[in-house]
């Protein structure tokens, strides 16, 4: 044997739980197709037209949601700077900035939704697209309803169920998850760290090594793959535990010989949900300037301390800044079904090119002002296309209705030999977060530390 235990993906879930091993005694190695770790945290580091350098831009994972504990245990031991996300939500609705009322959004709908749901029985579940059907609503609630629920989840309103929605919205309460954090240097430090620290307990980790193939019987498994360059390899270990997102699963990219279990059939009841997602660096902030033509006074003020931007009825619908940090720069989000909206545009040679053209138009016309205005002050934009990421296949995942017992199930160890982990194995209602990932890596550590006793 190679190694004692072999980890598929150097994600925050391959991370924590490799750094447990590595440290428990078994010898242990992380296999990473990229040449990085931290899997779907992606940071990269911009100038703006300001003078400042070293600026975070996130192309993946970006906010601390709520307070985690398991998270801020690790961003204290790191000894990472953090800092909470606060300013004015504004929003533009034909062509008029106001201040957003929370009021008139989905998280009213959802709210009324977590009663009715307590009173489904056993086994009973039905789509969010379903539950709006049974309830009288108006059609401008029920529109800010759907936006909310697949902006945020990436999801598909006619296929996340109900009971996933409910229990995730239970977990967020417990964790007061509508305040968002930034780690002020990066959110790649977090996973660097767990790097160091596992390579300073004698970890291995093998970068730029795809997994292609499992072979195991008990307590026996090959690991084999190719290199960047194209030359093969092979790993043998007693047990693994595999870290890769749900939609490499789902896509099979990794072939298991023979099937591990369930597994599989598990994974395919769940949904990984599409993201795009841009970062425009500015040369300024001049959404915070006195030019901007016919905007109300207590507007104005909004937008020198703008943080969040909803732009309804248009694409992106979802927008914000760093604020409180200053930062010449604003991020645009689509999530769910309107990804489709733009992969499909006419005329363009590539998603980003759509994306990019996308959001200059609605933001010059969300803020009032011509598009060539905007993109002459444009100074650089960032994106990662996650969805044709062969690693990723996907943003993250979330459950359909019906489904809501499959990440129980993917929790379960094959023969005590296979062990998965990653955001889509939560049991907590966290998919789709950090967190998750963190705790479905300390669950799977344990589960490894009880086989090998």
């Amino acid at each position: 044997m190679d190694f004692d235990i072999i980890i598929v993906g150097a994600g925050m879930a391959g991370l924590t739980a490799g750094r447990i091993l590595a440290k428990s005694g078994p010898r242990v190695a992380i296999i990473e197709a990229r040449h990085r770790v931290g899997g779907r945290i992606f940071t990269t580091h911009v100038s703006d037209g300001t003078g400042r350098s070293g600026i975070p831009v996130e192309l993946g994972a970006e906010f601390v949601h709520g307070l985690p504990p398991e998270t801020w245990s690790l961003l204290r031991e790191a000894e990472l700077a953090t800092y909470e996300i606060h300013g004015v939500e504004l929003c533009s609705s034909g062509g008029a900035l106001q201040i957003h009322q929370h009021s008139d959004g989905g998280i009213s709908v959802l709210e009324h939704m977590l009663a009715w749901e307590a009173t489904l029985g056993p086994g009973q579940d039905l789509t969010f697209a379903e539950y709006l059907g049974r309830i009288e609503i108006d059609k401008a609630a029920r529109t800010r309803a759907v936006d909310y629920v697949e902006g945020f989840n990436a999801a598909d309103s006619a296929v996340i169920g109900v009971k996933a929605l409910a229990m995730q919205q239970r977990a967020e309460d417990e964790i007061d998850s509508d305040r968002l954090f930034h780690v002020r240097h990066g959110y790649d430090a977090l996973p660097s760290f767990l790097a160091q620290q596992m390579e300073r307990a004698g970890g291995t980790i093998l970068l730029g090594h795809a997994a292609q193939r499992i072979s195991w019987q008990r307590d026996a498994v090959t690991l084999s793959g190719a290199r960047e360059n194209g030359n093969a390899f092979a790993l043998a270990a007693k047990r693994a535990l595999i870290c890769v997102p749900l939609g490499v699963l789902q896509a099979g990219a990794i072939e298991f010989t023979p099937a591990p279990g369930t597994i599989l059939t598990q994974a395919r009841r769940l949904a990984m949900g599409p993201v795009m997602r841009m970062t425009l660096v500015f040369r300024s902030r001049f959404w915070a300037g006195p030019d901007l033509p016919n905007v109300p006074a207590e507007v104005r003020c909004g937008l020198e301390r703008l943080s969040f931007l909803f732009t309804h009825g248009a694409l992106p619908p979802t927008w914000w800044t760093p604020m409180p940090d200053t930062a010449a720069m604003i991020t645009a989000w689509v999530g769910g079904s309107k990804v489709a909206l733009i992969e499909g545009a006419p005329g363009t040679a590539a998603k980003a090119e759509a994306l990019l053209k996308r959001c200059l138009t609605t933001l010059a016309s969300a803020l009032g002002v011509p598009t060539i205005t905007v993109q002459q002050l444009l100074l650089s934009w960032h994106c990662h296309d996650w969805q044709a990421d062969p690693y990723a296949r996907g943003a993250y995942s979330y459950v359909p209705a019906r489904a809501i017992d499959a990440s129980v199930k993917l929790t379960e160890p094959v023969e005590d030999t296979l062990y998965f982990a990653g955001e889509h194995t939560d049991t907590t209602g966290h998919w789709g977060t950090v967190h998750a990932a963190v705790r479905s890596g300390l669950r799977a550590a344990a589960q490894l530390q009880r086989g090998t006793r």
